[in-house]
């Protein structure tokens, strides 16, 4: 018998685990993205923070926020935040602008998972990163340039956590009582 092939860069039980933490809790993938985006956090939400970086949390979260290159995953699925950089239809400085900014975005990014993973607030900071009238141009479009990306990339992801986790999964008997429902009308 022929073993299914994976179809994404995501296993089963990792899917699995992300049904149960997130498919009727789009409360916590706002706390989570909140947190990316460096919002005020309550108490509360500090103390919620911290089921993101426990062991079967923490890697898929990464997977998905700071993707590597993961040479098992499926064909047409590798991806960093490198890898869409576009140095093809760029000339060298346009190419390097951008190069700059994501090389900021990834820096964000990692020092935000060391936040997550020793509780602390450090690292860049993404409102150092708004537009300062007291900067020159290039440095201003390389920082507004990475903020915008971070904003769209921790949405985005969030999103796409979301669209993985799914919906709640039904038992066997949720489904037997909801046909036998349906077939009933």
């Amino acid at each position: 018998m022929k073993q299914q092939q994976q179809i994404l860069r995501y296993s089963d039980d990792e899917l699995r685990v992300l049904n149960d933490t997130f498919s009727e809790r789009q409360d916590l993938l706002v706390l989570l993205r909140k947190f990316f985006l460096q919002g005020k956090l309550t108490d509360a939400e500090r103390e919620g923070i911290k089921l993101f970086s426990t062991p079967n949390l923490i890697e898929i979260i990464k997977k998905t926020y700071l993707p590597e290159i993961d040479l098992t995953t499926p064909i047409g699925q590798l991806a960093d935040l490198w890898s869409n950089v576009n140095t093809r239809d760029n000339g060298v400085e346009a190419a390097w602008l951008e190069m700059a900014a994501r090389e900021l975005l990834i820096k964000y990014i990692k020092d935000r998972f060391t936040d997550l993973i020793n509780g602390t607030e450090g690292g860049l900071r993404l409102e150092s990163l708004e537009y300062d009238s007291g900067e020159g141009k290039e440095k201003n479009f390389i920082n507004l340039s990475a903020r915008n990306s971070i904003l769209a990339h921790v949405d985005f992801q969030t999103g796409q956590l979301w669209v993985l986790a799914g919906r709640k999964k039904e038992s066997d008997f949720e489904i037997q009582k909801r046909l036998f429902r349906d077939s009933s009308k």
